[in-house]
């Protein structure tokens, strides 16, 4: 379907929210949906009668009807004649119609001229007659444009706003409204809705909530209170101040935003160090600042909808309007997602000074105000205006070029938090996603541990991370699993059995996908729970692991360690067949994959773990020993480094080993491995130094002397290896630990069994390190294995045989 979108353009031009909601609706069409629209805009002077009837004029000679659908959007868009024609309303000029009793002016018009009297029988015999098409309103307009240029209509009738501005503009809307020359009649609010002479009577008008423009919202602090909007009188912005005369609490008021009433505002609010006005902020800041508010106060006279009120609460934010506030009052309901008050300043300053007292509170109510609004969006819009439910997005199969926008989205469930990353799994999330994230607008919806709060945030540029944290019904199911295989970790798979139980992750998955692209499935536990949301949608599983083959290893051969596998074998074979593009770690989990669950339709590449280029620094030999010695580091130092995993535990066990049988070197513990051997008996020279940060790790990689491999299980690669390489550090390595990686001992590494890991160590302190091999190693890495390198690859086989 070809659809024309009608709007105004303001003299002056600004691009405020009308203009916004246009580019965004246009957007939305052309990018994720099947149909085409084009953007029409007419400049549209108001200043006084003449010209803003000219405006109306110009609207109702456009010819739109090489187009199957036309919505006009705001006065005097709708002037437009089409035969499937939607009036999409933001607004009537309000001054008016319910805003006209605030401009002293009669409210009747003396009609005491025979011109006049010509003018008004027009629009009475129009009205009488049904009469719809553009022969009548020519006729009318060259009636009123011959009063007005001629002298036959006194002053008093181009006043603006008058009686006479109002009497012909509600003839001109009502014309333009008539049920005969309207397919569907929609507003943005039930407020706009509800108004009187919006629409004509009777007619059902759909309520279709525009999302906001801004997209990455988060919640973070509690710090202060932030209100932002144009800096006029209808915005009511006087009356916070005035409130916060009265507020006993000390916390800042944050006001952005510039207008005409600033210098009255600024006089206002005096030498109240409180009270700090921002100017004109840029995207960024603006979600900055309402990520760390305790609350956005917003309190304007009868809005038409409130972008600032979804805004605030899609950032997880309680909102504190008054009662007479209009469309802010659809999302605010009274303790529930923000508060409610009269529009006086003593009940403001006492809800102000309510939710300075229990911040917690305040946390409440804005995680319900983001449940609330999280089903916003565009789709639903257009659904409406288009009186059809939009088909599901293509799939995946050669569609991207043609039919997807030059950045599609990307909804990646992944089972555990990413940012920041530490552990192995994390640190491939993290890093291939936001290198994928060049191409693509990626949304991770991860989940967190049930005692740390909701997380929403850019993590990386084109990258953001959603974490739902499980509740506490949740959390004790997952214990009780764990229990039952002697506490070995079991999140992913109670994620696939019971995630009902934290319903937040759900709802929120459900928002994400419904603007989705494409979906990914991040190891195979969420694959189900991802699909149920949008079906149709391309799904792509990345398989990091075999997942049933790892976790039999793990769980053991107990009744409730096989009932746990099997859930894990049906999700992994589910995730296996239902995927268009599967990606592992290696071309062994593929093949493994294939022989445990059959062939699979989906296309299959190798994706091979890596590392940060950007945060691991290759150090050359004199260096590291000066290094050592800076940071003390005395004698002879090995690096083990792994995470909380069942295949790093059996390593960790024989590092111990390494260290009994070599008491003369430290061994160097890194990761959360070292976390299951915290206050066990270890020999001397073992370091458990737990989980690092970046900086720290690096200083580690610099000044170590060697790093150790001795895995023997698992599947997929070591991610560790890449930075022991990258770092410049000698590995010795089992051949095993090295799988994956097209890497070759002598020249790489060095390779050893475990048992052979104290001689192959001390061979290395004897004869020094060959510099050779370690820069023939982190050379090769970083032209192969970087992550840049990687989603690059990644993405150049999307395109050749998927997009």
């Amino acid at each position: 379907m070809n659809i024309a979108l009608v709007a105004p353009s303001p003299v002056p031009f600004v691009l405020g929210g009308a203009e916004h909601l246009a580019l965004g609706l246009q957007r939305f069409i052309n990018e994720q949906t099947a149909h085409r629209c084009e953007l029409f805009k007419v400049s549209v002077l108001e200043h006084n009668l003449p010209d803003l009837l000219m405006s109306y004029r110009t609207f109702s000679r456009l010819d739109l009807s090489s187009f199957d659908r036309v919505v006009s959007t705001k006065y005097p868009s709708w002037m437009v004649q089409h035969p499937s024609h939607v009036v999409y309303m933001l607004h009537t000029l309000r001054g008016l119609y319910d805003a006209y009793h605030f401009m002293n002016q009669p409210l009747e018009c003396d009609y005491d001229t025979p011109h006049a009297q010509r003018v008004r029988d027009e629009m009475h015999r129009i009205r009488s007659s049904g009469e719809t098409g553009r022969e009548a309103l020519e006729r009318f307009f060259d009636l009123v444009q011959e009063g007005l240029g001629g002298g036959q209509l006194s002053s008093s009738f181009t006043r603006f706003p008058g009686p006479f501005a109002r009497d012909v503009v509600h003839f001109l809307d009502g014309f333009a409204m008539q049920p005969a020359r309207m397919a569907g009649y929609a507003a943005i609010s039930r407020t706009v809705r509800d108004r009187a002479g919006y629409f004509p009577a009777g007619q059902q008008v759909s309520v279709l909530y525009p999302p906001p423009r801004l997209e990455g919202f988060r919640c973070g602090g509690d710090d202060y209170l932030f209100t932002i909007s144009r800096l006029d009188v209808p915005k009511r912005v006087r009356l916070l101040i005035e409130a916060m005369c009265h507020v006993k609490a000390d916390i800042p008021l944050l006001i952005g935003g510039t207008g005409p009433d600033e210098p009255a505002l600024r006089h206002l609010a005096g030498n109240d160090p409180r009270i700090r006005f921002l100017g004109p902020l840029t995207d960024s800041q603006v979600l900055d600042l309402y990520a760390d508010a305790l609350v956005i106060p917003f309190v304007p006279y009868d809005e038409d909808y409130g972008l600032i009120t979804l805004e605030a609460m899609m950032s997880g934010k309680p909102v504190l309007t008054v009662a007479d506030a209009g469309g802010v009052n659809e999302f605010v309901v009274d303790g529930e997602t923000g508060l409610c008050v009269p529009p006086e300043p003593l009940a403001i300053a006492s809800a102000i000074d309510k939710l300075c007292e229990d911040r917690s509170a305040a946390r409440r109510m804005g995680e319900e105000a983001r449940r609330r609004v999280g089903k916003i969006g565009w789709r639903t819009v257009v659904e409406g205006l288009l009186g059809q439910e939009l088909a599901p997005a293509p799939r995946a199969r050669r569609v991207l070029g043609r039919q997807w926008p030059h950045r599609p989205r990307m909804v990646v469930t992944v089972t555990f938090p990413v940012h920041p990353p530490r552990g192995g799994g994390q640190s491939r999330v993290f890093h291939l996603y936001r290198h994928l994230a060049r191409h693509f607008d990626i949304t991770l919806v991860t989940l967190g541990p049930a005692d740390q709060p909701r997380f929403d945030a850019q993590i990386a540029p084109g990258l953001r991370e959603i974490r739902i944290p499980k509740t506490e019904a949740h959390q004790a199911y997952e214990n009780q699993q764990s229990q039952s295989v002697g506490w070995i970790p079991v999140t992913d798979i109670v994620a696939a059995m019971a995630l009902h139980l934290t319903p937040a992750y759900g709802e929120t998955l459900e928002a994400c996908v419904r603007e989705a692209h494409v979906l990914v499935a991040c190891h195979p536990y969420l694959a189900r729970e991802m699909c149920k949301h949008k079906p149709g949608l391309p799904l792509w599983y990345e398989a990091q692991d075999v997942e049933w083959t790892l976790k039999q290893q793990m769980l053991g051969t107990s009744g409730a360690a096989l009932e746990l596998a099997e859930v894990v074998r049906s999700v992994e074979a589910e995730a296996w067949h239902a995927a268009e593009f599967v990606f592992a770690c290696t071309a062994e989990d593929l093949q493994a994959l294939t022989g445990l669950y059959g062939p699979t339709r989906a296309s299959q590449l190798v994706v091979p773990n890596g590392f940060a280029e950007d945060e691991v620094r290759f150090t050359p030999p004199l260096v590291r020993q000066r290094l050592a010695k800076v940071v003390g580091l005395s004698g002879r130092s090995v690096l083990f480094m792994g995470s909380w995993h069942g295949p790093n535990f059996e390593a960790m066990d024989h590092v111990r080993a390494y260290a009994e049988a070599l008491p003369d070197v430290s061994f160097l513990i890194v990761g959360s491995v070292g976390l299951k051997y915290a206050g066990s008996e270890m020999p001397s020279n073992v370091k458990l130094l737990g989980v690092v940060d970046d900086e720290e790790k690096q200083v580690l990689l610099s000044a170590a002397d060697v790093a150790v491999n001795p895995m023997l299980s698992g599947t997929g690669s070591n991610l560790k290896m890449f930075d022991y390489l990258a770092a410049g550090l000698p590995v010795v390595s089992t051949p095993f630990g090295a799988r994956g990686i097209d890497i070759q001992p002598g020249r790489h590494y060095i390779a050893s069994e475990t048992q052979d890991f104290p001689v192959a160590l001390m061979d290395c302190f004897i004869r020094g390190i060959d510099e050779s091999l370690v820069r023939n190693a982190s050379d090769f890495v970083r032209e192969h294995y970087a992550w840049n390198v990687i989603a690059e690859r990644v993405h150049a086989h999307l395109r050749e045989h998927l997009l």
